[in-house]
């Protein structure tokens, strides 16, 4: 877009056309290339630092539709088919609070749709499957406090039922067919 020497620089909109009556609209692909020997190149989405404002956000948001389940959305790392290398992580953080004072860090939330005439969706969080051995682990913890502070606190609960029984909460260990059974530990720090 164009610079605004004194002002605001232009918008800038990559879009499809809506589609007819009988159509869908088009399809948007932003991709890089193969490469047949060596890396493909990266793709970045980031907005631009503010100096005396909020920095602008980055949205990504499914439709909504009026037939049929909603659409999805999905994040995958990539796969790797090399010798001894792992696949690629999904690392999602949020952003630090470097303020002077009472520069709290955001918050990172999870949750299910939800359901207005049935249950509301799941959240599951699972471990990846070792096919030759070991699953992966599967780690809940706050971080430790700092100097002049508190660990964080943990709670595991389930919702209040207006009409009707509140959920359970279990907590168990895998059979094991050649082996002993995981044990359950509590124990105060």
């Amino acid at each position: 877009s164009g610079v605004g020497t004194a002002t605001s620089s232009g918008d800038v909109t990559v879009a499809t056309a809506d589609g007819g009556t009988a159509g869908v609209s088009g399809a948007m692909v932003l991709k890089t290339g193969n490469a047949g020997n060596g890396n493909t190149g990266s793709y970045t989405v980031t907005t631009g630092a503010a100096t005396s404002g909020v920095a602008g956000a980055i949205s990504m948001t499914v439709g909504s539709g009026t037939s049929g389940t909603g659409g999805a959305m999905t994040l995958t790392a990539g796969e790797s088919t090399a010798a001894s290398a792992t696949g690629g992580a999904v690392t999602v953080t949020a952003g630090k609070g470097d303020g002077a004072t009472a520069g709290a860090g955001g918050a990172v939330s999870i949750s299910a749709g939800v359901g207005t005439s049935d249950a509301g969706g799941a959240v599951t969080v699972a471990s990846g499957v070792g096919t030759a051995t070991s699953s992966g682990d599967v780690t809940v913890a706050t971080a430790d406090g700092g100097t002049a502070g508190v660990s964080g606190a943990m709670v595991l609960k389930t919702g209040n039922a207006g009409n009707g029984n509140t959920g359970s909460y279990t907590v168990t260990t895998g059979a094991a067919t050649s082996g002993v059974a995981g044990a359950i530990s509590m124990t105060v720090g």
